[in-house]
Order: structure tokens, then sequence, then C-alpha cells
């Protein structure tokens, strides 16, 4: 929880119930490598007036000042497992509505096992270049390497499902992540993707 609470008391802003700002790997897309020209925010609310309240507040300004480039895309989850930082931040109050979706895997890996995650990830993250269906695919975290997450945006979620169950490579580092124990907390996420919006500078 200390990022968590970290982060909502420098905003204090009301109704804004989680908040990360997390780094991203290199360009090429799951990476250990630190792409320090993108960044990413994920967030949820208590209900849309909160919302556009915490994109006013002063610190977020500040923060979207410094950008060239900024794509919000407003999200609504449907489906999750799992828990990050021992809570489940997001209420699933959906279902999957037949269109784009943005999927979120997140775990924490355990120091003992990080040469064997790194390792086998390394080959499976590869597989999904040039995977049809997929439009944008990027490593992020809190932490380099223990603090791990991926973010996915797929065109529907047939072509999700193909990548994450046929896909062999992709289904190897399930199955050895499971049967090695790599992870001590875990979360996968999918969300139906409402709105997508672009601002330049």
């Amino acid at each position: 929880m200390g990022s968590y609470t970290f982060n909502k008391t420098i905003f204090n802003s009301s109704g804004l119930e989680f908040f990360k700002l997390l780094g991203t790997g290199s360009r090429n897309g799951f990476s250990i490598y630190p792409d320090f020209s993108t960044y990413i925010t994920i967030s949820s609310f208590l209900d849309e007036e909160s919302r556009l309240n915490f994109l006013n507040h002063d610190l977020f300004k500040q923060m979207v000042d410094k950008s060239s480039f900024r794509i919000e895309k407003l999200i609504e989850p449907y489906q999750s497992k799992g828990t990050w930082n021992g809570i489940n931040p997001f209420k699933i109050n959906s279902s999957y509505r037949d269109g784009e979706i943005l999927v979120l895997t997140r775990a924490r890996v355990r120091p003992i096992k990080i040469l064997n995650f790194l390792i086998n990830t390394s080959y499976a993250s590869k597989s999904i270049k040039g995977f049809k269906g997929v439009s944008f695919y990027k490593g992020i975290g809190e932490l380099p390497v223990i603090e791990q997450a991926t973010v996915s945006i797929w065109d529907n979620e047939n072509f999700m499902k193909k990548y994450a169950y046929e896909n062999r490579s992709h289904q190897d580092v399930i199955s050895k992540s499971r049967k090695q124990n790599w992870y001590s907390e875990e979360m996968f996420m999918r969300f139906n993707v409402l709105e997508t919006r672009e601002y330049n500078g």
C-alpha cells in the first residue's frame, strides 16, 4: 500500500481511489531497459466528477505541461483476478462490450526468481511483435525488474485470446511461472476501451 497511500497524499484529490505513475520499458515493447521518454498513469475514481476534478489538479497539470504528446484512454474494467499491493483497485460492474480492449498484467517477482523471470520473459515478449490485432504493447512498472507489469491494447478480445492461449512462447512462460512460483503477488485485468483522446503539447 506504500506507493498507493503516498500518491493519494500528494494529490489529495477527492474521489481519487487509486493512482500509479509508472515507468516503461524500451521502445521495442517489453524490456528491462528503460524508456525515459514515456510514462503511464493508471487511476480509478469514485465517479466522473472526481475524474474531471483530478484532471484539473495543479500537480497533474504540471505533469501534463511537461509532456510533448499524451494519450488518454477512458477504460471500464470487466474482468479481474488477483491483487495490487494487497487490494483490487477496480470495481467490476460491466461485461465485455465486443470492441477494443486494454489488458493489464502486474506481478511482484520474488528476488530469488528474477534471473529465471528475465530469461524466459525476454523470449516470450518478442512473440507479440507483429501479432495480428494488437495495436500497442509496453512493459511498465513501479520498480525495475521486481515490480513488473504489462499493458497491451487489442482490436477485440478474440485477438487477445488467440495470443494468450495459442501462442506457444506465451503459454510456456505462464506454465513456468506457476510451476516455479515466480511471483509473490499478481493481478490480471481486462478493460473495455470506451474513449480515446490524443493531445499534442
